[in-house]
């Protein structure tokens, strides 16, 4: 009988108050991941602004930019803007 009341508080644990718990840590925790997210945006900005001088670097010297680049600079710009636009509705 103990072992079967065990079992279920084992699994009301795990449905219930996980969730709960890990919900109550994002709480506590959203300053320090937005300021994380905030910092790790600028990071991605100076990483695509510095691909992109070498992007346009290589255009000036006649080389031709491959696709991928080109891929990566349009979804960065989409992260970032993104992004602003989240930390923005956050403040």
């Amino acid at each position: 009988m103990v072992e079967i009341v065990v079992s279920f508080a084992a699994k009301v644990s795990e449905y219930l108050v996980d969730p709960v718990v890990r919900q109550l840590g994002y709480s506590f925790n959203y300053r320090a991941n937005i300021e994380d997210l905030s910092q790790k945006v600028l990071k991605l900005k100076d990483e695509r602004d510095r691909q992109q001088h070498s992007v346009d670097e290589a255009i000036r010297n006649g080389h031709k930019i491959g696709h991928d680049v080109c891929k990566w600079l349009t979804r960065a710009d989409g992260f970032i803007h993104d992004a602003y636009d989240f930390l923005e509705f956050e403040k």
